[in-house]
């Protein structure tokens, strides 16, 4: 790491462009104001619109760093938090610091225009670090030593929430004490999950079968016994939080079985209790003759499954209750095809020389066709669409499947969200079977059994809305997202998201189904855009229509409430 800094400030040291102008400050910390010594601060050359347009740089707007004309260098505060930067060429700076167990604000910093003097006045803020300490202890208040405690992020991604791990699953000492450090400002969940996930290969015929039993207890939550009963900690910068579970201490048993049909890849088990991976313990697995015993089960009912580099896959239901389960028999099994069928509608009329399925662009890389009247003024390239499976968040070892063109998708068995992305199209209908996608996009890959094929049915062309933000005091650099909701509930929105350095937050959305849409604007990416509860609480949104073929225009002025 020493000589990673050495290279940076090195490397940032001399600028390409020589000039007059001071760029210097300090670095605080956020919470309680004290200076921040020997925090990297770096200061990065961007080129503006601005620039673009009065000719003081050659290169086209963005961001220039290490190893280009554009300059970037870094300097380490000293004992008063205090900075300085000499010697900067007139133009716009972005600044920036870091230092271990801190953190820059979500807020963004406006850039620096150095035009006419210096600016020796910059204040930069780090937050410090939050951390979550506890004690696991059982129903008579003793300390679990050896508990197994994840942290869990809750954040919102692709419009819907979800739940990822931080860093490494902690263990409970003597005291039953565990503690996670350097956790960002969020809402995390705090699990004690058993005696912590270990399996242990063997290249003999057989497995070390253990004598005895164990006590463990079944995953328990800060707050309550699943993760939407749980209690969300609330870090902010510098939160020093407790979180402190009880657990029911249990006799438990083992189960054990045998895999067949098996490849040269290794096996990852999983124990599922309903969508909730609750934790396998220790597990002893033959590689040779597939033989397992899991150590740790206590009562319940469950799916134990078995998957091989995501290759293939076993699932089978248990119940285990007051005793050990043997003779167990799973048969790994490859992945699921499942047709896809696309219609696009309305394609005849199209001059097929325009484009086609393979490269989707009537113009290869060059400019998007030109808007005359509200109307494209030449014919749009083919339409296509392309189907994707994401797993569920008990599926996150298995991969996601993509079907296009009359393709199939290839999944594992599991749970899948269905998801359609169109070019040049909108979509009508998504159906598998009898079910409606639009309407529940959720689907349940079962093993042994041949799934409907998925059906969409899309129309070619759509129209498009240009827009821009325009927010009272918006500043280069802000972070600006759009939201285009459609009239009709059965059409997912459409998101848009982009931090401009020029401050120009202009954006273009294609491919739309004709209708009435509201657009909103937002300073964050997240929006939970795909919660019908949250889109009905919506409000300072602006109303267009869009028309097939056409391009509607709107300017919202304000962020939605």
């Amino acid at each position: 790491m020493r000589g990673v800094w050495l290279l940076l400030l090195l490397t940032g040291c001399c600028w390409a462009q020589q000039g007059e102008y001071v760029l210097a400050g300090s670095v605080v910390n956020s919470r309680t104001g004290e200076p921040v010594k020997r925090a990297l601060v770096t200061a990065m050359r961007i080129v503006t619109q601005r620039d673009a347009r009065d000719g003081s740089a050659a290169r086209p707007p963005g961001v220039y760093t290490f190893g280009s004309s554009a300059n970037s260098a870094a300097v380490f505060t000293d004992v008063s938090g205090a900075f300085r930067f000499t010697g900067l060429a007139s133009g716009t700076y972005n600044l920036s610091a870091q230092k271990p167990h801190f953190t820059e604000p979500p807020t963004e910093r406006v850039p620096i225009r150095l035009e006419s003097s210096s600016k020796e006045d910059v204040h930069i803020e780090l937050s410090p670090l939050g951390t979550i300490e506890g004690k696991i202890t059982d129903q008579r208040g003793q300390p679990v030593s050896g508990a197994s405690v994840i942290a869990l992020q809750t954040h919102i991604e692709g419009g819907g929430h979800q739940i990822s791990p931080v860093d490494v699953p902690r263990t409970t000492d003597d005291r039953g004490v565990f503690r996670f450090w350097n956790l960002e400002p969020g809402h995390y969940l705090v699990k004690a999950a058993g005696h912590g996930d270990a399996t242990f290969f063997y290249r003999d015929e057989t497995i070390p079968f253990t004598n005895g039993g164990f006590l463990s207890f079944a995953p328990t939550y800060l707050g309550g016994p699943t993760a939407d009963s749980a209690t969300a900690v609330v870090i902010e910068p510098g939160t020093e939080a407790r979180a402190d579970i009880a657990v029911m201490l249990q006799p438990a048993h083992k189960v054990r079985g045998r895999l067949e049909n098996l490849g040269a890849e290794y096996v990852v088990f999983a124990l599922l209790s309903g969508d909730e991976d609750v934790g396998t313990g220790r597990v002893n697995y033959s590689r040779v003759t597939g033989v397992f015993e899991m150590l740790e089960v206590v009562n319940g009912s469950y799916t134990l499954r078995a998957t091989e580099a995501n290759a293939a896959i076993a699932e089978l239901p248990i119940v285990v209750r007051d005793a050990d389960v043997s003779g167990l028999r799973m048969t790994l099994a490859g992945p699921v095809e499942i047709p896809v069928r696309i219609h696009v509608l309305g394609q005849a009329e199209v001059n097929e020389n325009r484009g086609s399925l393979e490269d989707g662009s009537a113009n290869p890389g060059g400019p998007p066709p030109a808007i005359a009247g509200g109307h494209l003024s030449q014919p749009q390239s083919l339409g296509f669409c392309t189907a994707a499976l994401d797993g569920a968040e008990a599926n996150s070892r298995l991969p996601s499947g993509l079907g296009g063109a009359d393709g199939p998708a290839t999944v594992l068995p599991g749970r899948y969200r269905v998801s359609v992305t169109c070019v040049n199209a909108y979509v009508i209908s998504v159906a598998m079977g009898s079910t409606d996608l639009l309407t529940n996009p959720w689907i349940t890959v079962a093993l042994g059994a041949a799934p409907a094929p998925i059906e969409i049915v899309a129309r070619h062309g759509g129209g498009n809305i240009m827009g821009e933000i325009k927010v009272e005091q918006d500043a280069p650099g802000k972070t600006r997202c759009a939201l285009a909701v459609p009239g009709v509930s059965t059409l997912e929105p459409t998101f848009w998201c982009e931090s401009m350095h020029s401050g120009e937050h202009k954006f273009f959305l294609e491919s739309l189904a004709p209708g009435d849409y509201t657009l909103y604007a937002f300073s964050t990416d997240q929006i939970e855009y795909r919660n019908p509860e949250f889109l009905r609480g919506l409000s300072g949104g602006e109303s267009v229509h869009v028309d097939d073929g056409a391009t509607a225009t709107v300017t919202i002025t304000r962020l939605a409430r």
